[in-house]
This record gives structure tokens, C-alpha cells and sequence, in this order.
């Protein structure tokens, strides 16, 4: 089946959620934002206040797409990664995507650290989400599962996505 590739909006539980299904499945778990800054040898927070967005954008690509399609292991992508088509075409090749979805809301209240955040630091931070929300969530909805994350704990969505997809 190949990897298991959690899709979504910052805040929607990624990270947590995908070391919850590695640890329960014994895959290895590969978090691109945590490539990116090994890569880059910054913190995303730097790298785009530093270089901007679409110099981080490029690192991304090439680090995804980098990615090898061996060993399946469960890889947490960051919130724009998917708009790219040639990455989202290369995540969907390699193994099977699932789109955390969240509602602005709680986003909001999963996203209250602003300073690891750098897309929410400037402005209406429930007003930018919207708009993310909006721009993305037609790719994100192309994923082979989408899994509701509002009101329901990481451990249970991991379930969720461990028996969706029998893992």
C-alpha cells in the first residue's frame, strides 16, 4: 500500500496524529517541515521570514519529492505542500493520502502559537485560516480519505485511519 501521507491545514493534527499511527503500526514517521529545517539548517519560522514563502516552497518540493517511495512510513506534509501539483501527484503515487479536515475554529485554537506559525502572525489570524482554507480545500479534498478531526482526540483519529486503511 505504500506510505500513509496526512494532508491538511496547520493546526488539524498532522504531526501528533502520524506519530500516533507510527508508533501503533511500527512505521517509521518523517515530518517534512522537520526535513526542510535539517535541509535548510533554520526553522521554518526563519526560513520564510528570511527568504520568503516561495524560496521555502522550492525546499519543500525538492525534499518531498526527494522522498523514496520504499519502506512505507507515515509522512506528515506541511498544510501548503499538496497545491503543487507535482507533489501532490508524487504523495498520491507513493501511497495513500488522508485530508485532516478541521474547521476554521479550531484551527484557530490549535493555532494560537503564532510564533512557530509564521503565515498567521500578520493580521486576522481566524481571517487568514479562512482564506487558507478556502484556497486549499479543494486539493485537499481530493485526498482517499478524509477524516473529520473536530471534537474527536489524535488517538482516535489515528484509529480511525489505521482501520480505514487497514493498517
Amino acid at each position: 500500500m505504500g506510505h500513509v501521507i496526512l494532508a491538511g491545514m496547520m493546526g488539524s493534527g498532522k504531526t501528533t496524529v502520524g506519530r500516533i499511527i507510527s508508533h501503533n503500526t511500527a512505521r517509521d514517521f518523517i515530518d517534512t517541515d522537520h526535513l526542510i529545517e535539517k535541509q535548510a539548517g533554520m526553522s521554518i519560522f526563519e526560513i520564510i521570514t528570511m527568504k520568503g514563502e516561495d524560496y521555502f516552497r522550492k525546499v519543500e518540493k525538492d525534499v518531498i519529492l526527494s522522498l523514496s517511495p520504499g519502506s512505507p512510513s507515515v509522512i506528515s506534509t506541511g498544510g501548503g505542500a499538496v497545491m503543487d501539483d507535482d507533489v501532490f501527484l508524487f504523495l498520491k503515487r507513493i501511497g495513500k493520502t488522508v485530508y485532516l479536515k478541521a474547521s476554521p475554529d479550531t484551527l484557530y485554537k490549535r493555532t494560537a502559537n503564532i510564533e512557530v506559525r509564521p503565515l498567521l502572525k500578520e493580521g486576522n489570524r481566524l481571517h487568514i485560516i479562512q482564506e487558507l482554507l478556502h484556497k486549499r480545500e479543494f486539493r485537499y479534498l481530493e485526498s482517499d480519505i478524509v477524516i473529520e478531526s473536530d471534537n474527536i482526540s489524535p488517538n482516535e483519529i489515528a484509529e480511525k485511519i489505521i482501520m480505514r486503511l487497514q493498517l
